[in-house]
């Protein structure tokens, strides 16, 4: 019968062997889940012993993953801004780099007292970035949109999951042709994370990240088409003074600010992650020179 240290110490050297990245975290995360108990827990039961069936399990946990099958896969959860999602297969699973993305935005907000915003997230996958912004802007709106359905599907699970759908919407869409179609104007803020993947750097992907919908991840020659598209299609629905956030591949800040000048955005910066690499995009829609006039004749007659 094995307890819990000496599964732990030969499942590490067992993901070490097969050049599994964290051997030791993989391997706490995969047992902690079985159990049900948080990984800190492990450390206390060390002496614990499993069952046949949770050892068969295991197991079969380990197995996957040495075919480099990856742990949010395995498990189907992952934690995103402090929030538990279901993640299935045929979704991207959420990076730690993307919620610099959702704090932005929510930082953005507070500080300019955008109590009540509309935002859109594009390209919404499982969710996390609108639920995560459902949750933390409580007086927030905020759809999001994916073109595929098993994607669509997972969002609304923790949507439910999480209590908002009195404020966030998940619907099926090819970025904002719906919008567009309807003739929406009033979006205050888009935000994105959307595929930027060249099509050499997908031949060159980690094992892992291979396991991915490749929808999800892949966007031409440079990896800039959808860049493209969506900053083109964004104008058409921003407010005036609304802003754009989107996530970016680390050396891809110069054609994307680039992009942005093309459509007319303006103040573009550029955000670095918490490693020192280029992630994310911000930029404004100008406001519209009839607003300005109409302002300044207020001022005038008051």
């Amino acid at each position: 019968m094995h307890n819990i240290k000496e599964l732990l110490h030969k499942t590490t050297e067992f993901f070490a062997k097969h050049n599994i990245e964290n051997p030791r975290l993989d391997a706490e995360v995969l047992l902690a889940d079985l159990l049900g108990v948080e990984r800190i827990d492990l450390y206390v039961k060390f002496d614990y012993p499993l069952t046949a069936e949770e050892l068969t399990t295991f197991r079969q946990r380990v197995k996957k993953r040495v075919q480099h099958y990856p742990v949010a896969y395995i498990i189907g959860v992952k934690e995103f801004m402090s929030l538990e999602f279901k993640i299935e297969p045929g979704v991207l699973i959420p990076r730690p780099e993307t919620e610099l993305l959702v704090e932005e935005v929510i930082n953005y907000c507070e500080d300019n007292d955008l109590a009540e915003p509309n935002i859109v997230d594009v390209g919404t996958g499982s969710g996390v970035i609108a639920i995560s912004l459902g949750y933390y802007l409580k007086k927030a709106r905020v759809l999001g949109i994916d073109i595929s359905e098993n994607a669509v599907q997972i969002a609304r699970h923790n949507l439910q999951k999480h209590e908002l759908e009195e404020r966030v919407s998940i619907v099926r869409g090819n970025l904002l042709d719906g919008l567009i179609a309807k003739k929406v104007t009033n979006v205050d803020i888009i935000v994105s994370n959307p595929p930027y993947i060249s099509n050499a750097e997908m031949e060159i992907l980690a094992q892992e990240v291979k396991q991915e919908p490749v929808l999800a991840l892949q966007a031409g020659e440079k990896g800039l088409d959808y860049y493209e598209e969506l900053l083109g299609q964004a104008t058409k629905v921003i407010k005036s003074a609304g802003k754009i956030f989107l996530e970016i591949g680390s050396k891809q800040a110069g054609a994307v600010q680039n992009i942005c000048k093309k459509y007319g955005w303006s103040d573009i910066i550029v955000k670095k992650d918490y490693a020192g690499h280029d992630r994310l995009i911000i930029a404004s829609w100008p406001v519209k020179k009839e607003e300005v006039e109409k302002n300044d004749l207020g001022n005038r007659n008051s």
